[in-house]
């Protein structure tokens, strides 16, 4: 009996002593798993404390940096619960990197530490030359020995019996005049500020049955938002479908803080019918920073088409929601059919039809005649789509504005000697002439004509950096008779010694002759959008842009790879901002 009870007391003993260890383990391993959260969530908070103290670093340094562009860092600087440092790396004149760490709660015992990088610039207007010449439904004629060192794209016809270099691409022709566009402006519409308008949309009814050629939307932006895609597509049931007509994208650098349209570079030419419903898509990434706003009528005045927004077009069944009025469009269609005929082609040729010619690459076309083609045939292919000119109009009224902020000349204004201007709006004409000087340290705009003549120079001051400047001549008002650039007689424009520091001037003329460029005139950029560039007589110009142009008489374009990527400084007032794309979290 007593062994009996002995082994009882043994086993509850030992029970007591299994569930005693179980109870102290799993107590250990709560308190354990308790400590460990505790740890994981105290340093979680402290790396998102770490990574707020970097981005307001990059803050500071934008504002320091604003406020003496020779600002070199700092180290660490108090805030809040934590600390930051700073150190600035020169790129180029225009350009820094800033790599800025922040700590918390301290940099000498961080319990987390985040690295922050970005690229920062003076805020430049980037324009992206990809042509040699780049010309409008007006086409290009040439004749008489002249060239093209480079590439050609026109979106009229070209003709005549000059010397390209370089590749031609001949589009489709655009009808001038918009088939369907509504452009009053009381309000904006956000795209891509929340998730629910990361896609907007505006509808459209073309009244004739073609191929469409263009669009432009009225935008403008907030922040550094990326680039906006566009999507054509059809209409199911009053609201967009998910058949794509036709995609393309608006550079985010062709868009301003202020309202101006901007063309899409579409993919293709689908054919449209008319009174049939289509829609317009904008498609932007969504930051509550960086935006995009689209001029909107909010009294709803189109009478052919509505807008609706929605947080994911391409869903299986996705959500449009309405939008009180309308938004700010223009939408074009072909006009004629384009031609290249008479020139000499030194790579590919693409046009509907090719005639009288010679083509040292390959030859894509509809029809063709009495052309000798080197290389492959293409028979049967479509024209090119048409591309929109590099500079949009809200550029071009940004630069004005910068200018005007700048002061305001009396004109008519001439001189003798050297002049340095910019950023300066000139209320007149401006006349520079016998060898006077002129110097650009920033945007000049000239509510008149522009008159470079008598072995006159033009060039770019060396505090532009690797930036270039531009003479606007936009007599707002009157650009059928004003606005006009005369270029002549051994007139000499040149950069600071920078690369990519062009000079370029820029006029609103309507008319058929906006610029002349004559006489042995070298080195210039001419952009003429909405009129027509005649360049003559051993004349050298860099890069033409325009509605139309003729080149004559052993006239030269001769292209810079530089353009591809070329800015354009809006002064010594210009700020220094964060260049889009750039940020980055490195630890």
């Amino acid at each position: 009996m007593r062994n009996h009870e002995a082994y009882k007391r043994g086993y509850i003993l030992l029970v007591v002593l299994v569930v005693s260890a179980v109870v102290i383990a799993i107590t250990s391993g709560f308190f354990n798993y308790y400590g460990s959260a505790v740890y994981s969530e105290r340093h979680a908070f402290a790396s998102a404390r770490a990574l707020a103290l970097a981005e307001a670093g990059i803050d500071k340094a934008v504002y320091e940096l604003n406020q003496d562009a020779d600002y070199s860092g700092e180290s660490d600087t108090v805030l809040g619960a934590g600390s930051f440092s700073v150190s600035v790396a020169s790129i180029d004149g225009n350009t820094k990197r800033l790599t800025v760490t922040g700590f918390a709660p301290n940099s000498a015992n961080p319990i987390a530490t985040k690295v922050v990088k970005a690229t920062v610039s003076i805020n430049s207007s980037v324009v992206s030359f990809r042509y040699g010449v780049q010309v409008g439904q007006g086409g290009v004629s040439m004749s008489n020995g002249s060239r093209i060192e480079g590439n050609l794209f026109s979106n009229g016809s070209v003709t005549g019996s000059g010397t390209i270099s370089g590749d031609v691409t001949v589009a489709v022709s655009t009808d001038p005049i918009a088939n369907q566009q509504w452009t009053v402006q009381n309000t904006g519409f956000k795209i891509g500020d929340i998730a629910a308008h990361a896609d907007v949309a505006q509808s459209f009814k073309p009244s004739v049955s073609a191929s469409l050629a263009g669009i432009s939307l009225q935008l403008k932006k907030t922040g550094s938002p990326g680039d906006i895609t566009i999507k054509i597509v059809n209409d199911i049931g009053s609201k967009p479908g998910s058949t794509v007509l036709a995609s393309g994208v608006i550079p985010a650098s062709l868009i301003t803080s202020a309202y101006g349209f901007a063309d899409v570079t579409l993919d293709a030419s689908p054919t449209v019918t008319s009174g049939t419903t289509y829609w317009i898509i904008a498609i932007a990434a969504v930051s509550v920073n960086d935006y995009f706003m689209w001029g909107q009528d909010s009294g709803g005045g189109y009478s052919r088409g509505v807008a609706k927004y929605s947080s994911n077009w391409n869903a299986p069944s996705p959500s449009w929601n309405n939008i009180t009025g309308d938004l700010d469009f223009r939408m074009f269609v072909n006009g004629i059919a384009t031609t290249l005929s008479g020139i000499t082609v030194g790579g590919d040729a693409w046009a509907h039809t090719l005639s009288s010619c010679t083509v040292g690459g390959d030859a894509s076309y509809q029809t063709i005649s009495n052309c000798d083609v080197t290389g492959t045939e293409n028979p049967g292919t479509d024209p090119a789509t048409p591309v929109p000119l590099p500079i949009s109009e809200a550029q071009i009224a940004e630069w004005e504005a910068t200018a005007e902020a700048g002061g305001t000349l009396p004109g008519p204004y001439s001189y003798e000697g050297t002049r340095t201007l910019g950023p300066v709006k000139i209320d007149g004409d401006l006349t520079v002439t016998n060898g006077a000087s002129l110097i650009l340290t920033g945007p000049v705009w000239v509510r008149g004509n522009v008159t470079f003549s008598n072995n006159a120079v033009l060039t770019v001051s060396q505090s532009t950096g690797n930036s270039g400047a531009v003479i606007i001549a936009d007599a707002t008002g009157n650009t059928n008779v004003k606005g006009i650039v005369n270029l002549s007689n051994n007139v000499i424009v040149s950069g600071n010694g920078e690369e990519n520091s062009f000079p370029m001037i820029l006029t609103t003329n309507t008319g058929s002759n906006a610029v002349e460029l004559s006489n042995n005139a070298v080195g210039v950029i001419l952009y003429a959008p909405y009129g027509s560039a005649e360049i003559s007589n051993g004349t050298h110009a860099t890069q033409v842009t325009a509605k139309s142009l003729e080149l004559e008489n052993n006239a030269v374009v001769s292209y810079d790879n530089g353009l591809q990527n070329a800015s354009f400084s809006n002064g010594p007032g210009a700020s220094w901002a964060v260049v889009s794309g750039t940020y980055a979290i490195t630890q």
